[in-house]
């Protein structure tokens, strides 16, 4: 394949996911306004609001390398799991869960020197909707109701499919716009539900410069009914050639069978060629493990030395 028939296929694959997605809407004013802000001795976390759709306000904690650098730095995106914690959202991520240590990659991240954004998704943590359950509630509590939180319409997973791609590319803009952020050196991470929303965002939104997932249930799906508009396969050939790196665990009870698992390599392999043919063939790489749904230390370690690559100066 040549690059002018890769431009051809990616249009004509964008154009689905863009019609099962259906439209964005408009993105107005972010209105960013910072509340607290602690010290710590190796970073700085400011919790802030800003608007996802006009009024809709977003909670979330940007944290900041100490010491403070009078240049630019990458910044990454990082996006929370389900697991049913619908009251923890953001906060696994900056290590507030001790029960979640291998959630806490936002907090690892500022450690290694990246500025972090670290919201809620729609219906999750402080983004709760009181008609469907109390802030303390989640939906194992109530029985796995699928109205309960993110599977809501208007949740992160809910019916409004371009709802969870929105949002991300609402946590993209502060980024972009905060001054001590290297617009042009922005990643996204994020483990299950967050490493979905990776997937539904990188197509709408170029400005990504480098993705890690880890144990998403999305990327198991390379059938001809696959509830994004494409298959996983085609997907990776949408972003190509974007870095991208994934982790996942061979017996991950989400997306981890056999026929899943060899979807993965699959999907990687035929996306290979692509990466080649661009001769960016370190853009893309794979990160297994035999275990089961979690982002284990040593794929961490893996993952995060791969975006300083990826992210460098």
């Amino acid at each position: 394949m040549r690059t002018e028939e890769h431009a051809r296929m990616r249009a004509e694959l964008l154009g689905k996911i863009q019609e099962w997605c259906g439209p964005f809407p408009d993105r107005g004013n972010l209105n960013i306004e910072e509340i607290a802000q602690t010290e710590y001795r190796t970073h700085t976390e400011i919790k802030l609001f800003y608007d996802a759709e006009p009024g809709e306000r977003v909670p979330a904690y940007l944290l900041l390398p100490r010491p403070r650098s009078e240049g630019k730095l990458p910044a990454v995106l990082a996006l929370h799991q389900c697991a049913w914690e619908c009251d923890l959202g953001k906060d696994q991520v900056v290590g507030r869960c001790p029960q979640w240590p291998d959630q806490a990659y936002g907090f690892e991240l500022v450690r290694e020197g990246f500025i972090v954004l670290a919201p809620d998704a729609s219906k999750v943590g402080e983004r709760f909707d009181p008609a469907l359950r109390e802030r303390w509630q989640t939906a194992s509590v109530l029985g796995n109701s699928p109205d309960a939180c993110c599977t809501a319409p208007g949740g992160t997973w809910g019916s409004i499919r371009w709802k969870p791609a929105f949002d991300a590319t609402r946590g993209i803009d502060v980024l972009s716009q905060y001054e001590g952020v290297d617009p042009q050196r922005i990643g996204v991470i994020g483990h299950s539900l967050g490493a979905d929303t990776v997937l539904r965002t990188m197509p709408h939104d170029e400005r990504i410069a480098a993705a890690v997932i880890s144990g998403g249930g999305m990327v198991g799906l390379n059938t001809d009914d696959a509830p994004y508009g494409v298959r996983y396969s085609e997907l990776l050939k949408v972003l190509a050639p974007r870095p991208f790196f994934e982790v996942f665990g061979t017996q991950d009870h989400i997306s981890g069978s056999e026929e899943m698992v060899q979807n993965k390599r699959t999907a990687h392999s035929e996306a290979r060629d692509l990466y080649d043919l661009y001769e960016k063939g370190d853009d893309l790489a794979k990160y297994e493990f035999d275990g089961g749904h979690s982002f284990p230390t040593e794929a961490r370690k893996a993952a995060y030395g791969w975006l300083h690559t990826k992210l460098a100066d």
